[in-house]
């Protein structure tokens, strides 16, 4: 379905409250300028049956937050991505939990019809070749373990208690757009928020399997993943101090994150640290529940919540600025979200983990993990090999 949208102005995949939803043709492109007031905008028109047609569709870059928090400037990636890109569009596919896709239109019957003849026709997409060049990173072997161990000094000198540190894999590579998405995907296995938003800049494809927050009648559902172990391997990962402290710093944080935009006493844990197998790694994974203020809106939940603590840190505004001093590269598209938001104010973002960026011939992968007092160098290292299997596994010829 997304194959026969490829060519047309920004094609994208995301996820909504159980459902896949795909879209091309933007009636309107939303940048950072105006993400503002887009944002307030949602939940202020009458609603159609399905919210998502008319609703937003897109990306937030992690710099995103740089929105919401006074931080040191960005480092530049001129061929990244741009900070926000949202669509508005009046036509979108949906795929149901049974497997089923129907149109939904706020646009022209044409458009609608058109959409449905694609769905009733397309099939298994074509795949081609791929070529691809050696792999680089921005923080290699040593230089990733001597900022493993300089996020551990700032953790004994008491400026934060855990930092995200990733490094950026890059490779030169002769592919589609489509194709390198399909065994990005193909390599993570089923990916609860694969992502993909094509760009003029170039195209963002996900297989994360972690959702930041999902907002559907007044009730947010955050899903932190934190904690990592080798496949195959939960003693070890529901034992280990090292994942259980991180794992809980993380939920404290997104508590604390959720309770600024909740009822009072309207935050509770709902599951804490349950196993969730993916066929790389074994994570943990919590569900924080809050029951919304009936006045919160859509810009409120995103100042809040961004960008996902799992990602940063803890406490998240010194975390990102420690990150900004350690990692010697933009993130990009990485560890922001992509986002559906219905225009009824229902909302779904993923955490962009897992992520790889395609442009100029050249693909952009991050990976990494977090670093606490008790972390070890090497087994930090060896984490973030893991977490970048998708990647290094879709480039194999």
């Amino acid at each position: 379905m997304l194959a026969a949208l490829a060519d047309r102005p920004m094609p994208v995949l995301a996820h909504h409250l159980g459902r896949t939803v795909v879209a091309a043709d933007p009636v309107e492109v939303i940048g950072l300028d105006d993400v503002w007031a887009a944002l307030r905008s949602i939940g202020t028109t009458p609603t159609i049956a399905e919210p998502l047609a008319g609703g937003l569709i897109g990306a937030l870059g992690y710099d995103f937050g740089r929105q919401i928090e006074t931080l040191p400037a960005a480092l530049p990636y001129p061929e990244g991505p741009p900070t926000v890109a949202l669509g508005r569009f009046d036509t979108v596919a949906i795929e149901d939990a049974d497997g089923h896709w129907q149109v939904a239109s706020t646009g022209s019957a044409s458009k609608a019809a058109e959409l449905e003849r694609i769905i009733s026709s397309c099939g298994a997409p074509e795949r081609s070749a791929i070529r691809s060049g050696p792999i680089h990173s921005s923080l290699p072997g040593a230089t990733y373990r001597q900022a493993v161990e300089l996020a551990r000094e700032f953790i004994r000198a008491g400026d934060c208690y855990q930092v995200n540190l990733a490094a950026r894999l890059s490779a030169e590579v002769e592919a589609t757009d489509i194709e390198l998405a399909l065994r990005l995907w193909d390599a993570a296995g089923h990916a609860r928020h694969a992502a993909f938003v094509g760009l003029p800049e170039g195209t963002l494809m996900s297989a994360s399997p972690e959702r930041l927050l999902c907002v559907e009648d007044g009730v947010a559902l955050s899903e932190p993943i934190k904690g990592t172990a080798p496949l195959g391997a939960p003693p070890e990962l529901l034992l280990s101090d090292k994942n259980r402290a991180e794992h809980v710093m993380i939920v404290d944080l997104m508590r604390n994150d959720l309770g600024r935009i909740a009822r009072r006493g309207g935050v509770r844990v709902d599951e804490l640290m349950v196993r969730r197998p993916t066929p790389y790694v074994d994570h943990l994974v919590s569900e924080v529940r809050a029951e919304l203020n009936s006045s919160t809106t859509v810009d409120q939940i995103l100042r809040a919540v961004f960008p996902g603590g799992s990602v940063t840190g803890a406490p998240k505004v010194r975390a990102m600025e420690i990150i900004r001093e350690l990692e010697p590269v933009n993130r990009g598209p990485a560890y922001g979200s992509v986002v559906a938001i219905g225009t009824d104010g229902s909302l779904d973002a993923s955490v962009s983990i897992r992520t790889a960026w395609l442009a100029q011939g050249r693909a952009d992968y991050w990976a990494g993990g977090a670093i606490v007092w008790d972390s070890d160098a090497d087994d930090e290292f060896a984490e973030k090999l893991l977490k970048a299997r998708p990647f290094t596994s879709a480039l194999v010829t």
